[in-house]
């Protein structure tokens, strides 16, 4: 227990010694808040203000666990920085358990920021089960981080973990309701939103926020989203590798999907029970295509830098 409470201790004084952390963790992420929010005239209801801060910790959840957990993974055995923990008695568990826990007390603060100014500036109820919020959105936060985690562990280099996270994150980012709802999707698309899993964190929030559903109305969700973090601890363990000049088989890759199975079972489900969402009307749709292009402009190497810290450990 000593060694995974020291090294989240120095995850967390790194990141914070980092300027760029507190600029793309707290200060950018308002700027698509506010757009959004300017957007969607977020102050003229509560539906409004709700789909404004969705999109928004959707966002972050994806930059968080893709981008966060994952190329900075590949990043620290790119540089070597893994190799150096090699020589100590430490094993693989404390280094993902801190990377857990650090990306998780950084990215906190963040949605109680969100909530308040969701109910400050844009008149947004408090949520009636606050705690059942923070709770999905922290499973939400550990089961993507445990997916960009066994990115790292299958990629050998950073070219290819750069192209697994984009190959996972434009689809979530655009069919899961991150930044486009799927009401606007016809019936083939929104069949395919049922196998995204950031569809069930968009779905999982809103209904929080506007149906007063608790964690037990969302089981499904939340088992799919433990469910995956368990299996992501699991093949990140398996598969995990001190050293860039250690490869591993094309083969291997295919990991990536068993941590996905969860949703895949859940796409299947839904797919078996579809019915259409309703529609919006065409004004609604074009301004949120607007919005995706604008949040797919941000440059992934700003991205990697939006939740633990420095590349490098001193």
């Amino acid at each position: 227990m000593k060694a995974y409470l020291e090294l989240i201790k120095i995850d967390l004084k790194l990141a914070l010694r980092l300027r760029t952390v507190i600029f793309f963790n707290y200060l950018f992420p308002m700027i698509f808040f506010f757009t959004f929010g300017t957007v969607f005239r977020a102050g003229q209801s509560a539906a409004a203000v709700t789909q404004v801060m969705t999109m928004s910790v959707a966002l972050g959840v994806l930059g968080n666990g893709l981008f966060g957990a994952g190329i900075r993974s590949i990043q620290e055995r790119e540089l070597n920085i893994l190799r150096r923990y090699k020589v100590t008695p430490i094993t693989p568990g404390p280094l993902l358990a801190a990377s857990m826990a650090t990306g998780w007390m950084i990215f906190l603060p963040y949605i109680v920021l969100l909530l308040a100014l969701s109910h400050f500036v844009y008149h947004m109820p408090w949520p009636q089960h606050m705690a059942s919020l923070l709770v999905f959105i922290s499973l939400g936060l550990v089961a993507f981080r445990s997916i960009g985690l066994v990115i790292a562990s299958v990629a050998n280099n950073m070219q290819e973990g750069t192209i697994l996270v984009q190959l996972l994150y434009f689809p979530m980012l655009f069919l899961s309701g991150a930044t486009i709802p799927t009401s606007v999707f016809g019936p083939v698309l929104q069949i395919i939103s049922g196998f995204i899993p950031a569809t069930y964190l968009v779905k999982g929030i809103k209904g929080i926020m506007l149906q007063n559903q608790g964690l037990f109305a969302l089981g499904s969700a939340v088992a799919a989203m433990i469910l995956t973090a368990v299996l992501g601890w699991f093949v990140g363990m398996k598969l995990f590798r001190w050293e860039k000049e250690e490869k591993i088989r094309a083969s291997a890759k295919l990991w990536v999907l068993a941590v996905l199975l969860p949703f895949l079972a859940m796409g299947i489900w839904r797919g078996l029970h579809w019915k259409r969402e309703p529609q919006v009307d065409l004004k609604s749709q074009a301004k949120l295509s607007i919005l995706s292009v604008t949040a797919l402009s941000l440059p992934a190497s700003n991205v990697m830098r939006l939740t633990d810290g420095p590349d490098d450990r001193t």
